[in-house]
């Protein structure tokens, strides 16, 4: 079992080195960050499978597939997409997303419990991994879009993944989060500093 241990351990550092490179270039606008976003995404992906979190397993499968759209989408245009704001209107967004994860949150809990006949109502951890695999693919879908609000749900996001990770000891991965939110508070400001010019 120790090699299993060391191989998630490595898998982890791994996984978290390249996705603060891929905040950091998305925070900086180079579409490069894309491919270190994919990359991250991939080793997630493997982990999150080993940890047996569907949420966050699924939300890597999700970002290397918004990964892609994000590269083509920063790379194909001659000119950058300019950053915009869409103000409140985020707010619809949100909501629809809280809906989806607690709907996402019940199919894998159906699905579950079909198997080893087990209540069917989603505990805490199983809507907070729904929760944050739906918030999180929002703020990439915003965040390809270059619309400024993703930094917002960004900082919510990194703050609660500082939290559930550390609580988890995936120690990487909560050291990651906190240096998302350090890169997603200034992305925010340069994005806004750009938007007001």
């Amino acid at each position: 079992m120790v090699g299993l241990n060391y191989l998630v351990t490595i898998l982890e550092l791994v996984a978290a080195i390249l996705g603060f490179i891929y905040v950091y270039f998305i925070a900086t606008e180079r579409s490069i960050g894309w491919l270190f976003g994919i990359l991250s995404a991939f080793f997630y992906a493997i982990f999150f499978y080993l940890m047996s979190t569907v949420g966050l397993f699924s939300q890597q499968v999700a970002y290397i597939i918004l990964g892609f759209y994000g590269l083509i989408s920063w790379s194909a245009n001659k000119e950058p997409l300019p950053i915009r704001s869409i103000g409140f209107s985020v707010w619809k967004w949100i909501l629809l997303a809280v809906l989806l994860g607690l709907i996402f949150a019940t199919v894998i809990k159906l699905a579950g419990a079909s198997k080893n006949n087990s209540v069917i109502v989603p505990n805490s951890r199983e809507i907070l991994d729904a929760q944050f695999f739906i918030f999180s693919l929002l703020a990439t879908w915003l965040t390809t879009r270059k619309i400024l609000e993703n930094w917002h749900i960004w900082i919510v996001v990194n703050i609660v993944g500082v939290i559930w990770f550390s609580t988890e000891h995936w120690w990487s991965t909560a050291l990651l989060y906190f240096g998302y939110l350090l890169l997603a508070i200034n992305g925010l400001r340069k994005w806004k500093k750009q938007l007001a010019e």
